[in-house]
């Protein structure tokens, strides 16, 4: 019978599992147009924050809304080392370092797929867009598996 860690190590392998199959079908199907699903997907992923977590993002600026999610994932998800956000007029730059979904992306890279599933990128655009009514449009997509570290790059339109 597996210890309560490795039934959590398990869950996290299945999630990952998933998420790179999902991910990987959806660029089978749909090449780089599959990069337009990024706005529904994080959509639904801030619905179920919202619910989950209780992530409230009327009212708050753009900037305490980012550091707000980006807590949710180091504290409370621990599913990130570092997540820091900076907001430049319209375009809107992270950096997260120690991301369990690291080698789901390396994989993904490796079959010619560009990560498009990304929850913090996701979720922190789909927030923007609720929160003052633009839209999205993702610009640098930097993965660097060496350094266990993102650079994530998106504009509001």
């Amino acid at each position: 019978m597996a210890t309560e860690d490795e039934k959590k190590k398990n869950l996290a392998r299945l999630n990952a599992m998933i998420i790179y199959g999902l991910e990987k079908g959806l660029w089978d199907l749909f090449g780089e147009s599959a990069l337009a699903t990024t706005n529904v997907i994080g959509k639904g992923m801030l619905e179920l924050l919202e619910k989950s977590m209780g992530l409230e993002i009327a009212g708050e600026t753009p900037q305490d809304m980012l550091t707000e999610i980006g807590r949710l994932f180091v504290d409370e998800f621990a599913i990130a080392t570092r997540f820091d956000t900076k907001e430049t007029g319209d375009v809107i730059d992270f950096i997260i370092e120690g991301c369990v979904l690291l080698n789901v992306e390396k994989d993904l890279i490796a079959q010619g797929i560009k990560p498009f599933v990304c929850p913090y990128l996701n979720i922190s655009a789909a927030a923007m867009r609720q929160r003052l009514g633009l839209r999205t449009k993702i610009r640098n997509f930097d993965i660097d598996v060496e350094n266990h570290r993102c650079d994530l790059q998106f504009e509001m339109v």
